[in-house]
């Protein structure tokens, strides 16, 4: 007889994308992590769509003391197929930026008993596009107090560029808000300011992305006060490059929860940011927060059979280039400012909270 999936022991079969450096990978690997600190995990690593996981779950079935109380998939939700069949409870564990659901999402998470979601903002999209609210839950991510905080060393990488050093990291793409960035710095400061933007971005997903041709058609008029920086391979030095700047600074249009944010947030760096959507959650009250307006998503984001692609935020470019001025010029109040809001990240939303309040939704 299988054992009872209420027990203790009974563990909690995860799948999702474990290795790599981006998001969802950091997000898999953290909470997946801190949970089976609480509740015993069963992982089944997958590699874009392929993965061992039908045979883990034959396992799974066929040992009765192994018998799941949960199997969660953290995937993109038009994956959630994974679910079918899955034996305990079948939670989708998903992140989403835009006002709409894509299309492709609709049936994959009707087969989930429930979906997780990382912030009430991302809980009140998830109803909006027609979910039932006793099926959604909210369940954070956070950050590594142990790896980001305001004591690492700073990189010595960056030694060359001695000023105010903003800091931006995640893809180059109109969500992320990048383009719009490099061009309102470059209006912000002079050839006599002492300020630079460092810029850890790319794009694997356009196999055409060339970040040469995009600084050229922008005739910046300033670009040598611009640096990019190839992707950290390990955290630890990605906290050494946080610590190496003095501030972050990201317009996005829209994000689900916001890594690199929260993170920056963590080792005491003043941030400038959206006011808008999934880091709303974890902002507080010491973020330098950019003004916006919401406008409908023009390009085609996602697939849509109606080719609408719901809205996200278009941030106002005086009140971000007034902000970065201002943080330029008031150094110790952003630097103060800095310090609060890693207080705040780090009492609130580290990565075992957020398994804390996981495991207390399994319990229950």
């Amino acid at each position: 007889m299988a054992s009872d999936p209420a027990s203790p022991d009974a563990p909690v079969h995860a799948i999702g994308w474990f290795e790599g450096r981006f998001g969802y990978n950091t997000h898999t690997r953290n909470f997946f992590d801190y949970l089976s600190r609480r509740i015993p995990v069963v992982a089944s690593p997958m590699l874009g769509l392929e993965g061992p996981w039908c045979a883990d779950r034959t396992i799974l079935r066929n040992v009765p003391s192994l018998t799941p109380r949960a199997t969660i998939a953290l995937l993109y939700g038009s994956h959630m197929q994974v679910l079918e069949g899955a034996p305990g409870r079948r939670i989708a564990y998903t992140v989403w930026e835009s006002t709409r659901v894509p299309d492709d999402w609709h049936a994959p998470l009707a087969i989930a008993d429930e979906i997780w979601i990382p912030t009430e903002w991302g809980r009140s999209v998830l109803l909006q596009n027609g979910f039932p609210a006793n099926r959604i839950q909210v369940v954070p991510e956070g950050v590594d107090p142990q790896t980001f905080n305001p004591q690492i060393p700073p990189s010595d990488a960056l030694n060359g560029f001695r000023g105010f050093r903003f800091l931006n990291i995640g893809r180059y793409e109109d969500r992320k808000g990048t383009r719009l960035l490099i061009e309102c710095f470059d209006k912000a400061f002079s050839r006599q300011d002492d300020a630079f933007l460092i810029l850890a971005c790319d794009n694997h997903h356009d196999p055409e992305f060339d970040i040469g041709r995009i600084l050229r058609e922008l005739n910046l008029r300033h670009p040598e006060k611009l640096a990019f920086i190839p992707p950290v391979s390990t955290h630890t030095l990605l906290a050494g490059v946080y610590r190496a700047c003095d501030a972050f600074v990201a317009p996005f249009r829209a994000e689900g929860w916001g890594l690199p944010l929260i993170e920056a947030m963590a080792c005491g760096l003043p941030v400038i940011a959206t006011g808008y959507s999934g880091p709303t959650e974890f902002l507080g009250p010491d973020a330098y927060r950019i003004d916006f307006t919401m406008t409908d998503i023009r390009q085609p984001y996602f697939e849509s059979a109606s080719e609408e692609y719901g809205q996200w935020a278009e941030p106002d470019r005086d009140h971000l280039i007034a902000l970065m001025r201002e943080v330029y010029e008031t150094r110790s109040d952003a630097a103060a400012r800095g310090l609060r809001g890693s207080r705040h990240v780090i009492q609130n939303f580290s990565w075992d909270s957020a398994a804390e309040k996981a495991a207390s939704l399994l319990k229950d």
